[in-house]
């Protein structure tokens, strides 16, 4: 089956204008057609659309990140989380059998944190002003491993990448913050908390059962472009 690779600058804001994200400045966003790499009403927006074409696409909640879904928010121990010091707003990564998530530390009452294992911009319809600026075949190699290849790179990276090609700790692997797993992570052991993709790269764990245990995929992004649940 033949794919493409599309490259593509973009600026990302909420329904009320402010601005949550850009490529500008930076390496373009990356992903290969079909996989899931980009959310999919982007993906959707952008298939067909030529080199040089400039456009504004909004994406309704539905396809971008979905609904906030109240069962991914779990409280547990204080004393599961892998630092001394938290502050809301922190976030870790938890492990699971099957999943690795990222989830937000949402409140902290006492001994113990709530913690929130939605993508941050769930439940929020996103504006992207974009630019195409290259399409390509997709290469043997990169349609058996279902993502873009570095110039160069013929091998396979497991969890590749913020999937956003800057790294702000969500995962992008030369494609902005569009990508499919974030990497932030302080880890959570024992039971994924809430299944998902992301990966936000300190790498410290909480031990112990996770928190939330479902099977849900942020994938993306931290930013507005990557993965779906």
């Amino acid at each position: 089956m033949s794919r493409s690779v599309v490259s593509f600058h973009y600026t990302l804001r909420n329904h009320q204008g402010e601005l949550l994200d850009s490529s500008i400045g930076g390496e373009p966003i990356q992903y290969l057609e079909g996989v899931g790499q980009i959310i999919d009403g982007l993906e959707e927006a952008l298939t067909g659309l030529p080199v040089g074409t400039k456009r504004v696409i909004m994406v309704a909640a539905e396809k971008a990140y979905g609904k906030r879904d109240p069962e991914l928010v779990r409280r547990v121990a204080r004393s599961k989380l892998p630092v001394e010091k938290i502050n809301i707003g922190d976030m870790f990564q938890t492990d699971g059998d099957r999943h690795s998530s990222i989830v937000t530390v949402a409140a902290i009452e006492g001994d113990e944190v709530l913690l929130d294992g939605n993508h941050p911009l769930a439940d929020q319809d996103l504006i992207f002003d974009v630019e195409v600026l290259n399409i390509r075949a997709a290469r043997e190699d990169e349609i058996g491993h279902g993502h873009v290849h570095a110039h160069g790179e013929h091998h396979h990276h497991e969890g590749h990448g913020h999937h956003h090609g800057h790294e702000h700790g969500h995962k992008h692997d030369g494609e902005g913050c569009c990508g499919g797993g974030h990497d932030h992570g302080h880890k959570a052991e024992g039971e994924g908390c809430c299944g998902g993709g992301h990966e936000h790269g300190h790498d410290h764990k909480a031990e112990g059962e996770g928190c939330c245990g479902g099977g849900h995929e942020h994938g993306q992004g931290g930013c507005g472009c990557g993965g779906k649940h």
